[in-house]
């Protein structure tokens, strides 16, 4: 995956994007090595910030690293740092996905943010894209100087994007005229510890219990940083969902301090060739900067 994602790198140096440094290495893990992409500014300095990436999960991964790759060039123009990491069982890193672990996934994620402080940022700052904002959130108040949250196009219940991801696996069922299998047998099958295998991904039952029980709304009371959560629609027409809008009004009557805003773009991480959202990038660094208020 590093030789792939470094290869989209030279892909945009030809397309007229300024190309930085980056530093690929492996980092000790609780249960292996864990590949680490690092952008850094021209200067740490003491206000920068280093952006560490909560990944989304299995193919919107891969489908949301050119997005990755236009955030990281822009956020380093600004004096800030980038940093990512295939947790374990993903990408590069040690282990096999069928070995991977939700509660795993937040240690690698704690691990990546130590490794960003040693690198010489006082500032972390987590950038979760969908499932990974969940992944975010868990984590959060055990991240020491953590400045902000940045979340695209977050999934605010685990269960229901599993379900969803389910659902793929059942629709292939039937087209190839095989008894179908349910949800629910799904379940029971974690229930007796084993996996089951979904587009070719074969989630353990430490990982499928941990994001089904993963939840949003378990953490609007517990984050206390300023948190901007973008949305990116297809049309003018289409609207922020309801029962998001609702947990925007929870969490900010909780005293939280959150931001939640729209651009218009295109779903690249459900996209199967390369998508692009550029307004998404443009509209989180003008709030990082400062330039302006999100609308």
């Amino acid at each position: 995956m590093a030789a792939w994602f470094l290869l989209s790198m030279l892909s945009w140096a030809n397309e007229g994007l300024e190309m930085h440094s980056i530093d690929a290495q492996f980092i000790s893990g609780e249960k292996g090595g864990l590949f680490c992409l690092y952008r850094p500014p021209n200067e740490i300095m003491h206000d920068s910030e280093c952006f560490v990436l909560a990944p989304p999960f299995a193919e919107e991964m891969n489908r949301s690293r050119y997005m990755c790759t236009l955030f990281s060039q822009e956020i380093t123009s600004q004096g800030h740092g980038y940093l990512s990491v295939d947790p374990y069982g993903t990408g590069d890193s040690a282990g096999d996905f069928e070995d991977a672990e939700w509660n795993l996934w937040c240690n690698d994620l704690m691990t990546t943010c130590e490794y960003a402080r040693s690198l010489g940022y006082q500032r972390i700052s987590l950038f979760g894209i969908r499932l990974g904002a969940l992944l975010a959130l868990q984590v959060a108040d055990q991240i020491d100087g953590l400045q902000r949250l940045v979340f695209w196009n977050p999934v605010v219940s685990g269960k229901t994007t599993l379900t969803q991801f389910l659902r793929i696996r059942i629709a292939a069922s039937l087209e190839r005229e095989e008894e179908a299998t349910t949800v629910a047998q799904f379940v029971e099958q974690i229930d007796q510890g084993k996996s089951v295998q979904v587009a070719g991904y074969d989630i353990s039952p430490g990982l499928f219990n941990g994001i089904m029980s993963a939840s949003l709304e378990h953490h609007l009371d517990l984050i206390d940083i300023p948190v901007l959560w973008i949305n990116t629609l297809a049309s003018e027409e289409r609207k922020v969902p309801r029962v998001e809008i609702n947990l925007e009004k929870k969490w900010r009557a909780n005293g939280g301090d959150i931001t939640l805003s729209t651009v218009i773009g295109p779903s690249f991480w459900a996209a199967h060739e390369r998508s692009l959202a550029t307004d998404l990038v443009s509209a989180t660094i003008d709030y990082i900067s400062g330039v302006r208020e999100v609308d």
